[in-house]
């Protein structure tokens, strides 16, 4: 869930932390550990916050500062995270931030692909997650839209500008839309970044 600042317009989380467990992973804001949601390794669906998430001892913790969206492939569901970002100016009195390095975590790794072909087009999937991992020059805030110029914003009603940041963006824009759509259908919406 976003939160909402004291000027009335929605942020989401600046810091998460990723717990790896072995049978899942969980994503939780680092200022509000009951806020988050868990994605089991076995098949990549994405699920609540349980009672056990909050409060049980993972193997390994990582901060990390959003998440991207997750892409399926033959063999496994792929969640995108930044996992280091770099402030590089301002917009409209908001922070902005560019991604410095991206995370694949990998569920379902284990299956077997039954025939060499397959076998093939998931290591060139791979090879192209790598490449998303490597990807410069994205840019992302917390707390405000940044894709609408000035003047498009402007001539927005207050209404719009009162949504949830994914919901005020121009879908033209925000090159992760696609990969999105399965936190946003979990109602996954407090640790996505919208990019430009």
């Amino acid at each position: 869930m976003e939160i909402q600042s004291h000027s009335g317009h929605f942020k989401l989380w600046r810091e998460l932390e990723l717990h790896e467990f072995q049978q899942k992973f969980v994503i939780k804001a680092a200022e509000s550990t009951d806020q988050g949601f868990a994605i089991r390794r076995s098949d990549g669906t994405v699920e609540p916050l349980s009672g056990d998430d909050v409060s049980t001892n993972s193997r390994k913790v990582s901060t990390i500062y959003g998440v991207v969206g997750t892409i399926r492939s033959l063999a496994a569901t792929h969640v995108l995270v930044i996992t280091s970002r770099k402030e590089v100016g301002s917009y409209v009195g908001f922070p902005v931030f560019r991604v410095m390095s991206m995370k694949f975590l990998s569920c379902n790794e284990a299956l077997r692909l039954p025939n060499h072909q397959e076998k093939r087009d998931e290591a060139y999937f791979r090879t192209l997650l790598r490449v998303i991992e490597s990807t410069p020059g994205l840019y992302y805030s917390y707390e405000t839209d940044i894709t609408l110029s000035l003047q498009r914003r402007f001539k927005l009603t207050e209404g719009r500008m009162s949504k949830p940041i994914w919901k005020q963006a121009d879908p033209r824009f925000v090159w992760n839309r696609n990969i999105l759509e399965e936190l946003i259908e979990n109602k996954v919406r407090h640790s996505f970044c919208p990019k430009a």
